[in-house]
């Protein structure tokens, strides 16, 4: 008895180091088998999100097919859908790069729409590249109607997605709120494509005309793609 009392504490040091490297040892092991079971977890996760990317991007390609064809039964013109690739907007200049040019049959003047509404028009053509001018632009100029009253003035842009509609009779009908399209005169806009709507309305120093601010019935900021138009009506 006495000589294995005098063995324990010689055998306790070695046990307990044995313990602790074999609890050690299954601790890890654990580690690493919940750290694999998460690289496969995550694994299947990115999986699952790159599916789901490819499907929402398959309901937009679906959605936008769809408008193109409503469209075609909407619009007497024949048009040509086109990518944008670059966008070129400051606080005065906005303007767009689209992946379509002359060799597609775009041509300077071309009037430009989004799925809803009149755009801007087609300012330069490269072999596959073209740059569209959009109506918020500084220099952009269009003869327009106010639909309701048939009132007519002169859109320009003034930058940050607004235009600015100007010389109206000073006791012509606008209301906030009016819609306003594109009065064919110019020989470059169709008429009768819509534009957007008033948003204000004052009449200008010296109490000659109104003038009212016109907000784009697209987001010209949130554009992806556009349609550009052909100067043939469909037979």
């Amino acid at each position: 008895m006495h000589l294995k009392s005098g063995l324990l504490p010689f055998f306790k040091y070695p046990l307990s180091v044995f313990y602790h490297i074999n609890s050690s040892f299954f601790h890890a092991k654990k580690i690493f088998t919940f750290y694999s079971e998460y690289l496969a977890i995550k694994k299947e996760n990115d999986e699952l999100k790159f599916k789901l990317n490819e499907v929402k991007e398959a309901e937009h390609e679906n959605v936008r097919l769809r408008k193109i064809l409503d469209l075609k039964a909407k619009v007497p013109y024949d048009f040509l859908a086109a990518q944008i690739i670059a966008k070129e907007p400051t606080n005065w200049l906005n303007s767009l790069i689209i992946d379509k040019g002359q060799k597609s049959g775009i041509a300077i003047n071309q009037p430009v729409m989004s799925f809803s509404s009149l755009i801007g028009k087609i300012i330069e053509v490269g072999g596959s590249t073209a740059k569209v001018l959009l109506i918020s632009d500084a220099n952009s100029r269009v003869v327009v109607l106010i639909q309701r009253t048939r009132v007519e003035g002169m859109l320009e842009g003034i930058g940050n997605g607004l235009c600015r509609l100007k010389y109206m009779p000073v006791n012509s009908d606008v209301k906030l709120g009016d819609k306003v399209v594109s009065a064919g005169v110019g020989g470059v806009y169709p008429k009768g494509l819509i534009i957007g709507n008033i948003e204000s309305i004052r009449i200008e120093r010296g109490g000659i005309y109104k003038s009212g601010i016109v907000k784009p019935a697209a987001s010209l900021s949130g554009l992806e793609e556009v349609l550009c138009l052909k100067s043939n009506l469909k037979q």
